[in-house]
C-alpha cells in the first residue's frame, strides 16, 4: 500500500471522528465548512467545493469553497443548472453526479473529454490555480434523495506534495462519509426549516390573538347599550333589565315583534357580559326542519343516520363558554323542545347515534314574537320549557311604541347606506318627515331600515326625500288626515264628530296592515266581524275596490 495516502484504517479512523464532529454543530454554514474539511483530510486534497440543491430541486447552488494553494477561496460561483432547455445536464460534471448518484473520478481535467469543464478553466486562468484531478462525490441523505454535489480538487502526495489522481480504494470510504454529511445537512436544514416555521407559526399565532383581539374589542364597542339607539323611556327600561343579567347565566327569553332587534339586544347581553371572549352562536329555530334542526343543534356521530359520513360538532356543543341564540324558540318542534329542556337541566348533550353525553357550558337566549302562553294552552309549546327558558324575561317594544327613537335611528342607517353606496346623507323635506313619524312601521326597525335603503336609492344626489318617494301606503297616512280634517268641519254634533274620528282610525289602522282585516281587527282588538261592520257603515273600501 502506497503510504502517500491514508492507509484504509486511517481514514475510517478519521471518518469515525469527524462524524461525531458534525453530529455536533448547529450552524448550517459551519457545518458545510467543517465537510468540505473532513472529506479533504480523508482524500488529502487541497482544494473542494460544495454545492446544496435548492428547494425548486433545478440548481446546484454553491456554498462553500477552499483552496489551500491560491490561499483565497472563491466567493462567487455560478448555480449549477440541473436543467438546459428541459434536458438533464449531462455535460457538467456535478450536476451528472447529482442525477446517477455515483462518484466520479476524474485523473486530469485537461486531458477528458467527458465532460464541459469550461468554468474549471476560466477559474484556473482567473486564481492562478491548476486543476487536474477531480473527484465529485453525490450527498444523498437516508432516503436515498441526492441532495448536494461535494466536488475535490488535486489528491497530494503527502511526501512530495505533488499532484496525483485520487485512488479508487478510497471512493467507497468517501461514499460512506458523503451519506453521513448529507445526513447531518439534510437534519441541520429540517432544523432550520422547523424554526423558521416555528417564528412563522408564532409571528401568525400572535397576528391571530392580535386580530382576535380587535375584533372582540369591535364586536363590544359595536353592541355597547352606548351604540344602541334608544332614548325612549321604554327602551331605556330595557337597557335596565340588560344590565342586571349581563353577568349572570341565567336563560333569557326575549320577547317582541318581528324585526324590533332582538338578536342585536342578545348580542349585546352576550358582548357586554363574562361570557365575551367565548362565541356566539344563533340559529333560527324556524329556518330549518325538525330533522336537520335536531342535527344542527345536538350534532351526530358517524352513521347515525344515511348521509352522516363523518363526525359532526352541534351548535350546543360549539357554543360551549359562551352563549347560544336560539331565535324564534315558538316555532321549536315540540320533539326537539324536550331535549332542549334536558340540555338546560343537566348541562350537557347526546349527540345523534352516541351513548355518551357530553358536558357543556353555555348560556341560553331564547328568543320569539309568538305568545308562548297562548302555544301552550294549544299544545304547541311544553310548559315545563317555557319556564325553563322565562327566568328573565326582556320585552322589546315594537317601534310604535317608541316614536321618540324615529329621527335617531332614521339618522343612523341614512348614514350606513350613504356610506355604502357613496353619497351624502340626504334630509327629509318637513311633510316627509311628518308622514314617516306619524307612520306605525309594523315591521318595526326591519322595516324601516329597508324603507331607507330604498329611498337612498330612488333619489338623485345632493337631493332631498319628498313625499312623492314615500311608498303609496305612508303617503295614503296624509289623505286620512286630511278626509278626517274635512268630516269635522261638516260635523254638527258629538256623535257625528266620534264617528267621523273612528272612521279615520280605523282606515289609518287598516292602512297600516295593507287593508289585511284580520290583522287590523287584532290591532283594533275587536272582532274581525265588528271591522266588517264599522267598513260598511263607513264606506271603507280600499282603493280601486
Amino acid at each position: 500500500m502506497n503510504d502517500q495516502f491514508h492507509a484504509p484504517l486511517a481514514a475510517i479512523e478519521e471518518f469515525i471522528k469527524i462524524s461525531i464532529s458534525l453530529s455536533a454543530e448547529r450552524n448550517l454554514h459551519n457545518l458545510l465548512n467543517m465537510i468540505v474539511i473532513s472529506a479533504r483530510k480523508i482524500t488529502c486534497s487541497d482544494a473542494g467545493n460544495i454545492y446544496i440543491l435548492d428547494k425548486t430541486k433545478r440548481h446546484l447552488y454553491f456554498e462553500v469553497s477552499q483552496n489551500d494553494t491560491t490561499g483565497t477561496s472563491i466567493k462567487d460561483l455560478p448555480p449549477v443548472p440541473l436543467f438546459i432547455d428541459n434536458k438533464q445536464n449531462f455535460a457538467n460534471i456535478c450536476s451528472y453526479c447529482a442525477f446517477s448518484g455515483k462518484v466520479i473520478n476524474i485523473p486530469d481535467v485537461y486531458k477528458y473529454s467527458g465532460f464541459n469543464f469550461t468554468e474549471i478553466y476560466q477559474r484556473d486562468q482567473i486564481t492562478g490555480y491548476r486543476s487536474k484531478s477531480v473527484l465529485a462525490v453525490p450527498l444523498r441523505n437516508h432516503e436515498g434523495i441526492t441532495i448536494g454535489v461535494l466536488e475535490l480538487f488535486n489528491a497530494l502526495d503527502t511526501n512530495t506534495k505533488e499532484v496525483t489522481p485520487f485512488p479508487k480504494r478510497l471512493e467507497g470510504v468517501v461514499t460512506a462519509f458523503a451519506s453521513q454529511a448529507a445526513v447531518a445537512i439534510n437534519n441541520m436544514q429540517l432544523i432550520k426549516e422547523n424554526r423558521h416555521l416555528i417564528e412563522i407559526l408564532q409571528h401568525t399565532n400572535q397576528t391571530l390573538e392580535q386580530e382576535n383581539l380587535n375584533l372582540r374589542n369591535k364586536l363590544q364597542s359595536k353592541y355597547r347599550f352606548s351604540r344602541i339607539i334608544g332614548k325612549s323611556h321604554k327602551m331605556q327600561k330595557v337597557f335596565s333589565l340588560m344590565e342586571k343579567v349581563l353577568d349572570s347565566d341565567a336563560t333569557v327569553l326575549i320577547n317582541g315583534e318581528t324585526g324590533c332587534g332582538k338578536e342585536l339586544v342578545a348580542k349585546a347581553i352576550h358582548y357586554n357580559g363574562h361570557r365575551k371572549k367565548g362565541p356566539f352562536i344563533a340559529q333560527n329555530c324556524a329556518a330549518l326542519p325538525e330533522n336537520l334542526l335536531e342535527s344542527e343543534l345536538f350534532g351526530y356521530h358517524r352513521g347515525a343516520f344515511t348521509g352522516a359520513n363523518t363526525d359532526k360538532k352541534g351548535l350546543m356543543e360549539i357554543a360551549s363558554g359562551g352563549t347560544l341564540f336560539l331565535d324564534e324558540i315558538g316555532d321549536m318542534p315540540v320533539g326537539i323542545q324536550a331535549k332542549l329542556l334536558r340540555v338546560l337541566q343537566e348541562g350537557e348533550v347526546r349527540p345523534l347515534g352516541s351513548v355518551k353525553s357530553i358536558k357543556i357550558n353555555i348560556r341560553v337566549i331564547a328568543a320569539t314574537h309568538c305568545d308562548l302562553r297562548e302555544k301552550i294552552k294549544s299544545e304547541n309549546f311544553r310548559e315545563d320549557l317555557y319556564y325553563r327558558l322565562c327566568v328573565f324575561p326582556v320585552d322589546i317594544p315594537p317601534l310604535r311604541e317608541r316614536k321618540d327613537d324615529l329621527p335617531g335611528l332614521i339618522e343612523h342607517f341614512l348614514k350606513i347606506f350613504a356610506d355604502q353606496y357613496k353619497t351624502n346623507i340626504p334630509r327629509f323635506s318637513p311633510e316627509a318627515m311628518d308622514l314617516i313619524l306619524s307612520y306605525d312601521f309594523p315591521g318595526n326597525i326591519r322595516e324601516l331600515k329597508n324603507l331607507l335603503e330604498r329611498l337612498i336609492l330612488l333619489i338623485n344626489k345632493n337631493q332631498p326625500i319628498l313625499v312623492e318617494y314615500l311608498p303609496d301606503y305612508i303617503r295614503d297616512i296624509k289623505h286620512s288626515h286630511f278626509s278626517m280634517v274635512n268630516h269635522n268641519s261638516k260635523a254638527s254634533t258629538l256623535k257625528e264628530t266620534v264617528n267621523i274620528f273612528e272612521a279615520s282610525i280605523i282606515k289609518e289602522k287598516l292602512i297600516q296592515n295593507k287593508w289585511n282585516q284580520t290583522k287590523t281587527a287584532k290591532a283594533l282588538q275587536i272582532p274581525r266581524r265588528t271591522l266588517i261592520e264599522k267598513m260598511s257603515r263607513f264606506k271603507l273600501n280600499r282603493p280601486g275596490h
